[in-house]
């Protein structure tokens, strides 16, 4: 098990630096401020946030060696693409380059409510052998009884990983409760208002990209609907072999195409599955959601930040 640990990170003015662990979601060395970043002309205009998805990583790798976007993320993994900020002039050049296949403002992302079923889910099991990742506001160790199992592995926020919101806790007390053995790994994309930005969630998934290991699962109650980035670093990630659970209004259990499974008991649902792959643990997704009984979803599943009890299925996926 590895130790608990914090991982600082140290935000510059024109580009993000983390630590090693990280240094794969931020801007290559070439593009520090010792480089010429810094000393670019400040704009004459406003510029506001966006995420950036390439059509390819060699794309994405090209757009940021360019050095002529204020790059404050750099995805290698789950994205092929950056955060940045843009003028409107910035903007409408990188809508019109070929390379670039979609262009979303940053945003914020907030936490989904979350529960246990009122029903016990399927298997036995402790979870042993087997990780699960909580992407969310990060988990306290002082606050939970399991706080052995718990570790602080990656903190897209720009703090030391320790959880100060208090919904990652809840998350991990849930997973922990149908999963008790299973290792759990904060990943903190929220701040201590609760909310986060969708570059640091699209980070979150990217380190869980490079780094899982062995059977894992990522629990995910955040409202990313209607984020094609989102979208997609879930998908990579899911087919990447690690089961994603997200957040959805309704309790019941879908799956989209790649194996990503979203409920409103995201966070249990993400235990349960530690628990079937602590027996079958070369499970790939698709077959975690099937032994689940997840239905089937066609395209990607909104989340209703509002708490309306549906699930909203957007039909041709992204």
């Amino acid at each position: 098990m590895p130790r608990r640990l914090g991982l600082p990170s140290v935000y510059l003015a024109a580009a993000l630096a983390t630590s090693a662990t990280a240094a794969a979601t931020t801007v290559p060395l070439a593009m520090t401020p010792a480089s010429g970043l810094a000393l670019r002309p400040a704009p004459s205009e406003p510029t506001r946030p966006y995420v950036v998805t390439a059509r390819s990583r060699v794309a994405a790798r090209d757009l940021v060696g360019e050095v002529r976007w204020r790059v404050r993320r750099y995805y290698t993994a789950a994205l092929p693409g950056f955060a940045t900020f843009l003028t409107a002039a910035e903007l409408a050049e990188l809508r019109a380059d070929p390379r670039v296949l979609a262009i979303e403002p940053d945003r914020q992302i907030h936490p989904m409510p979350m529960a246990a079923p009122t029903r016990p889910l399927p298997g036995e099991g402790t979870g042993r052998g087997t990780t699960v990742y909580v992407v969310d506001s990060g988990v306290d160790p002082d606050r939970v009884a399991f706080a052995e199992r718990v570790w602080r592995a990656f903190d897209a926020t720009g703090g030391t990983g320790r959880g100060c919101a208090g919904h990652g806790t809840r998350a991990a007390r849930l997973a922990h409760e149908a999963a008790p053995r299973a290792g759990i790994a904060s990943v903190r994309v929220l701040g201590c208002a609760g909310s986060g930005t969708l570059a640091d969630a699209l980070a979150g998934l990217d380190w869980i990209h490079r780094h899982a290991r062995g059977p894992a699962v990522a629990a995910l109650a955040l409202d990313g609907a209607g984020s094609p980035a989102l979208d997609a670093a879930v998908r990579a990630l899911a087919r990447s072999g690690v089961f994603v659970v997200a957040a959805a209004d309704a309790g019941a259990c879908r799956v989209v195409p790649g194996g990503a499974a979203y409920s409103a008991h995201a966070a249990h649902l993400a235990g349960v599955a530690a628990r079937h792959l602590e027996r079958h643990p070369a499970a790939q997704p698709p077959v975690v959601a099937s032994w689940l009984k997840c239905a089937t979803a066609h395209g990607a599943i909104g989340q209703n930040p509002s708490g309306a009890p549906h699930l909203l299925v957007r039909n041709g996926g992204r």
